[in-house]
């Protein structure tokens, strides 16, 4: 008898669903959890589920969520392009080249975003470096979390945009983590740091400049996306997905502390090293104002052949 109740549950809970009925606005007695499988990167940009998971975001909305955290967001298009998952984050670069090499994707919801004079992201040396300006950078070695991709391009519009020549610069791809340590070690002779990272290599880096604010005043780092014939029939999961992210992106902004203590658990960080780190602001939805930037700049240095609108991006 009691198979046969959570069988009838679930079957109401699905025919609303199907009906365009949210999952959140179902009778408590008609619900059933709905699977949705979600991954992201252990970093403070793409946070948000692992906040919303925490706080039972997704469970109050009627969710069983399961979240894989894994290291690279072509990994994660991969996985959602062959249906192994539902949801992921990744950075706008690589999503807009996925997308112009006909990987069937769409961005539904923001991540983080970057506003000009915040210091999450910093091109460093060696404190006793005679590196200072973008000229001397000319000729020399910079280590990156990823080839051409934006830790790479940002760097190199700041080198050319301050009298530099960033052809003649070095990118090395590196593991953020293990970018400290290559800097202090003299491997490199300048890296490109995002938090925590920036505190680890405190006591031996100075930063030189934030290259992030010659991509525009405000942009987006990474979104939430899913492919085109999913979303179309799971457009009400997707649409509770947006609202979660929303509130989360909310809370998150005004909630620093505590949601600093969520990523340390979720990626593995030591948290006293979140104590003295700037943090990532979160976007409450995606917009094309705020991805046409970065995918202007993936165009200038060779990770597209041409611009495009980044409407083309969005989820309509």
């Amino acid at each position: 008898m009691a198979a046969h109740n959570a069988f009838i549950k679930r079957h109401t809970a699905l025919s609303l669903i199907g009906a365009g009925l949210s999952v959140a606005s179902l009778p408590i007695a008609a619900r059933a959890a709905v699977p949705l499988r979600i991954a992201t990167l252990p970093i403070d940009a793409s946070a948000l589920a692992f906040y919303a998971q925490d706080l039972g975001y997704f469970n109050d909305a009627g969710f069983d969520v399961s979240i894989q955290s894994i290291a690279n967001g072509a990994t994660i298009t991969s996985a959602i392009a062959s249906g192994s998952l539902d949801i992921g984050w990744s950075n706008i670069v690589s999503l807009a080249a996925a997308y112009k090499h006909g990987i069937p994707i769409v961005i539904i919801g923001a991540g983080g975003v970057y506003t000009r004079g915040s210091v999450t992201n910093q091109l460093t040396v060696r404190k006793d470096s005679a590196i200072h300006t973008a000229t001397d950078l000319s000729g020399k070695t910079i280590g990156c979390t990823g080839l051409s991709n934006i830790g790479q391009f940002a760097p190199e519009l700041w080198i050319d945009k301050n009298g530099g020549t960033s052809s003649s610069v070095r990118f090395i791809e590196f593991p953020l983590p293990e970018l400290p340590a290559a800097l202090d070690q003299r491997r490199i002779d300048a890296a490109w740091l995002a938090e925590p990272f920036i505190n680890v290599a405190a006591p031996y880096a100075r930063p030189i400049a934030n290259c992030f604010d010659d991509v525009a005043p405000r942009w987006m780092l990474g979104a939430w996306f899913t492919t085109p014939s999913w979303a179309a029939a799971h457009r009400d999961i997707v649409d509770t997905f947006r609202t979660i992210m929303a509130k989360t992106a909310t809370w998150a902004n005004a909630n620093q502390a505590q949601s600093g203590q969520i990523l340390a658990k979720y990626a593995h960080l030591d948290p006293a090293l979140l104590k003295n780190m700037h943090r990532i602001t979160y976007g409450t939805r995606a917009n094309a104002v705020e991805i046409q930037p970065v995918i202007d700049l993936s165009a200038r240095y060779g990770a597209l052949s041409a611009t495009f609108s980044a409407q083309e991006l969005l989820l309509s």
